[in-house]
């Protein structure tokens, strides 16, 4: 083998390491996390530092793909900051020698530019092993991903084709980074913005609701007087969310700058979410809550009779079950009863509309139920 079938080798090897130093990394940190894993199965099954040793291999597992963030996210910042650096200061160079490969050699030496000096070596190696400088710019970029380092690679393709000279290009090069970091900048600002409007907005919904569980309860579910209802404040909560719907999505729509329709793609999505939620935290006037709120304010009201319309049923209502959670006896008595015909349960075998009267009876709370059909034969 000679001499440059060596250095071919060499340099092939190098350029795999430099494409694949994080993936190496991952493997690594996955290998050993599994293999200490394993260990803590085999050999600390049985011991009490079985979760210890286990969360240290998962530690371990994951110690490649932090690292790798980690790393990524320094070299993008020094890319913001010191690329546009590097780029004139290559330029002058180059001027200077009119030499590429021997000008990022030069330029590598200098250490001037944080945590993007090893990647300027690599620039330069892979420059001085017959790669052009977009080519080795853009496999450079592979690892770091900079929106920097892309847009400098857009507008060089475009430039090359100009009659302006590489040192000038540059030197435009360099020049339009700036610009482009301060409109990247604003591009963030109002991105999160953005989104922090959207969290804004679901932290004002989870507020809503928590008042509707808290005052909630101080209502009546149903009544024929005219009253505030449970489920009029419930509605009520939900118009005001959806309103404050409709506003959020007018600020992510003028935040973006965005035309057409938009506005009313976001409006939309935030109207269903929000109807959503509410469908999901907001209590629904099933039979057996109405009777336990129902007494619960006639506790706290002082007041003897209620009389409760078109309530659904959708399981078996527990007498027991409301008796124990107002603290006070609780009977249900039916539309065609004689006597003490008292009963403790209303079997529910599909959904069924009834009527109720709630009514204090020598401090025991009796429960007159019929089914909504059955209104016009019901006698107070």
């Amino acid at each position: 083998m000679n001499h440059s079938e060596k250095e071919e080798i060499i340099k092939k090897i190098n350029i795999f390491f430099y494409d694949n130093e994080y993936t190496i990394l991952e493997f690594a940190g996955l290998f050993c996390g599994l293999l200490i894993i394993l260990i803590a199965n085999n050999l600390f099954g049985a011991s009490n530092i079985y979760y210890l040793v286990f969360c240290f291999g998962v530690l371990v597992g994951a110690f490649g793909f932090i690292i790798e963030y980690y790393i990524k996210t320094e070299k993008r910042k020094a890319v913001e900051t010191e690329f546009g650096y590097f780029l004139y200061d290559l330029s002058k160079e180059h001027k200077r020698i009119n030499n590429l490969s021997l000008a990022l050699s030069n330029m590598s030496e200098f250490n001037f530019y944080g945590s993007i000096n090893l990647e300027i070596k690599r620039l330069s190696n892979r420059v001085s092993w017959g790669e052009s400088f977009e080519e080795a710019l853009e496999a450079v970029n592979k690892n770091i991903q900079s929106p920097v380092i892309s847009h400098t690679l857009t507008l060089m393709s475009v430039l090359k084709k100009s009659a302006v000279s590489f040192d000038k290009i540059l030197v435009n090069l360099s020049k339009d980074i700036q610009i482009f970091k301060s409109e990247t900048r604003n591009k963030v600002y109002f991105s999160n913005l953005f989104y922090l409007s959207v969290v804004f907005y679901f932290i004002f919904v989870f507020v809503l609701l928590y008042i509707d569980h808290i005052i909630g309860r101080n209502f009546l579910w149903f009544s024929s007087e005219q009253i505030m209802t449970r489920v009029f404040f419930d509605n009520f909560m939900l118009y005001i969310a959806l309103l404050l719907g409709i506003f959020t999505a007018y600020v992510m729509y003028t935040i973006k700058k965005e035309k057409g329709i938009t506005l009313v793609k976001y409006a939309f999505t935030l109207f269903v979410l929000t109807v959503i939620l509410f469908q999901i935290f907001v209590p629904k006037p099933d039979a057996e809550g109405v009777i336990l709120d129902s007494i619960e304010y006639m506790q706290k009201n002082e007041v003897n009779k209620i009389s409760l319309e078109h309530v659904i049923a959708l399981k078996t209502i527990s007498a027991k079950f409301i008796s124990d959670s107002t603290k006070t006896n609780t009977y249900f008595m039916g539309l065609d009863c004689v006597g003490d015909c008292k009963t403790y349960t209303i079997l529910v075998s599909e959904p069924t509309f009834y009527d109720f009267t709630i009514e204090l009876v020598n401090g025991e709370y009796m429960v007159y139920y019929f089914v909504s059909d059955d209104r016009s034969s019901f006698e107070e």
